[in-house]
């Protein structure tokens, strides 16, 4: 890779976003949207929507870039950034893919059971979202559903979900009742709204619901424009980025255009394809290519961005699984994603959550996380007088003082296997045991976090309201 070429590209890449903005426009799908832009000024012509250059500097240059977004628990946080990487948990599936290779459709347990391993997880201070789509909880509740089992189950940053006008309003008064009303909620980010751009180059009127509530409450509003090459966008990796790019800008403007200095990430999302089937693909090189370029237009921007992902088009946890989702959260971490979706448990193009590669995934992030930390460079590591005392005379460095004092700063891997096995005993059978072993300790060693019985009656009683089963509310 050449870091100059690609700053060239992003350049480019850049001014044919703002061609697209000039020349085509983007169509909103909401006259409440639309007036907003014809009050400020805005070229409006067969219901779309254009961007001068001078617009998009205007009110990129307004947003807030760097915040910080707190979990109920305070001890949650994220530094939202160009530098820090943040990750969240697989999103929007709605099967399961089962030890035996069998698939499920996901359940409101399964839903629950998932929102306990990534608050158990240390290295997720994000929980929520779809974590997968619970299949026995009514549609026209799912969303607020899911957003109050979170807030529940979890103290942990609550990542968002896009929906209706009036699913957003009830997730915004379920906030209101643990975070002490309207006006305390807007003095601090607690919950990152996800809005959707449709491509090509379209808003829909629930990505822009979605949007103007997350303002109205002062949220930080991470603006996803997820394109698929060769269906929803040009199969040429540029061209899908120009477009995709001119469509995050031109919902961050609206969000500045509805409240100055509103928070932003730049949600990056450009999905391989397979030209064969028209299916998504989201294992490909071409994926996380796109990602780099979408990075660097986030940085260019000075915006947080997300992308990257253990994403993985794999059937099951197999090498294929291992092959992809190691890739991807390689350059999640050469290129600083700020926030990762997807960071663990997708399989199937998104189309499934496994609980074994959520806990494969996990361990990948760990050892990243072990490489990407310095050396320590002193006296002690540098072990002269034990490399003298063995060399001199002999031995081996096994039996050590040093290394009976040191080694236990040594990576250890949580599922992965190392010893030795018994005879004739299948190692992909004793891997699955392992990951299997580490989710029965993470689901026992769970505590439900402290929430206040009057805030917990409160949540109960909404949901009920709503239409929430009552032994559904119980579960939770």
């Amino acid at each position: 890779m050449d870091y100059e070429k690609e700053l060239l590209a992003v350049e480019e890449i850049h001014r044919a976003s703002l061609k697209i903005l000039g020349e085509i426009g983007v169509e909103f799908g909401s006259e409440e949207a639309n007036e907003i832009f014809k009050t400020n000024g805005f070229r409006q012509e067969n219901g779309r929507t254009y961007f001068t250059e001078e617009q998009i500097d205007k009110y990129l240059a307004m947003a807030t870039k760097e915040f910080t977004v707190y979990g109920r628990d305070e001890n949650y946080f994220i530094n939202v950034n160009t530098r820090e990487t943040n990750y969240c948990p697989g999103y929007g599936s709605p099967m399961i893919i089962n030890t035996d290779g069998s698939v499920r459709e996901a359940l409101f347990d399964d839903y629950l059971k998932m929102a306990n391993l990534f608050h158990m997880e240390k290295s997720f201070k994000v929980n929520g979202g779809i974590l997968v789509q619970p299949s026995d909880i009514a549609a026209d509740i799912s969303i607020p559903a899911m957003i109050y089992a979170t807030l529940k189950r979890s103290s942990k940053v609550i990542f968002g979900i896009q929906g209706v006008k009036k699913d957003q309003k009830d997730i915004m008064n379920m906030l209101e009742i643990v975070f002490g009303g309207k006006e305390e909620l807007r003095k601090k980010a607690r919950y990152i709204v996800l809005s959707t751009p449709t491509s090509p180059l379209r808003v829909d009127a629930n990505a822009i619901d979605t949007l103007l509530l997350g303002c109205e409450y002062n949220q930080p509003i991470a603006v996803c424009s997820a394109c698929m090459p060769g269906g929803t966008a040009p199969v040429t990796l540029a061209g899908a980025i120009a477009m995709s790019n001119a469509e995050m800008l031109s919902s961050i403007v609206l969000t500045q255009l509805v409240n100055p200095g509103n928070p932003v990430l730049y949600e990056f999302a450009c999905y391989g394809s397979n030209v064969q089937s028209g299916n998504a693909s989201i294992g490909t090189p071409e994926l996380i290519k796109a990602g780099r370029y979408g990075a660097l237009l986030a940085k260019k921007y000075g915006l947080a961005c997300r992308s990257g992902g253990a994403l993985s088009d794999a059937k099951g946890v197999t090498a294929q699984a291992g092959v992809e989702t190691a890739m991807c959260l390689f350059h999640t971490n050469t290129y600083k994603a700020n926030l990762v979706m997807h960071a663990a448990g997708i399989l199937d193009s998104f189309a499934a959550m496994s609980y074994e590669k959520i806990m494969l995934d996990f361990e990948v992030i760990d050892r990243y996380a072990n490489y990407s930390e310095d050396i320590e460079v002193n006296e002690n590591t540098l072990a002269l007088d034990t490399i003298r005392n063995v060399a001199i005379n002999g031995g081996t460095f096994l039996n050590q003082k040093h290394t009976v004092k040191n080694c236990r700063k040594t990576y250890t891997p949580q599922v992965s296997l190392r010893s030795n096995l018994p005879s004739g005993k299948n190692p992909n059978e004793a891997l699955y045991e392992s990951m299997n072993s580490r989710i029965e300790k993470q689901l026992a060693a769970y505590v439900k976090p402290e929430l206040d019985p009057v805030i917990e009656k409160q949540l109960d009683e909404y949901m009920l309201k709503i239409g929430m089963k009552p032994e559904d509310i119980k579960k939770v």
